[in-house]
């Protein structure tokens, strides 16, 4: 059981990373918005920055399904009657899903104007 719980801390660490690395890459879109707004040298076309939006969306995807999937693996491991934690992580996977089609739509909507 021990090994299976240093597995799990093991993984939140990764994914914890791996959400402030999503983080960064959000910032420096937007830190690029203002860039190009403010017509200053700036790091990536809107084409460039849509894609490494879209990536970045997608990482947050599996990060939240590996959250969820944590989450019931801890419950398990703890066998308690919460889910709230459970439920907590549903609802970041469900917000992540829906900020994900919303950039799925709009690079579409800007491939389809090219």
């Amino acid at each position: 059981m021990k090994e299976k719980e240093l597995k799990l801390i093991n993984g939140q660490i990764i994914g914890i990373l791996l959400f402030i690395i999503s983080l960064l890459i959000s910032l420096l879109i937007i830190y690029n918005e203002k860039l190009i707004k403010l017509n200053k040298p700036y790091f990536f076309t809107n084409h460039e920055s849509l894609n490494i939006t879209l990536i970045n969306r997608i990482l947050l995807v599996i990060l939240g399904i590996y959250f969820v999937y944590d989450a019931i693996e801890r419950k398990k491991l703890n066998n308690t009657d919460s889910n709230l934690q459970i439920i907590a992580s549903l609802l970041a996977l469900a917000a992540s899903l829906v900020i994900l089609y919303i950039i799925i739509i709009n690079y579409n909507n800007i491939e389809s104007n090219k």
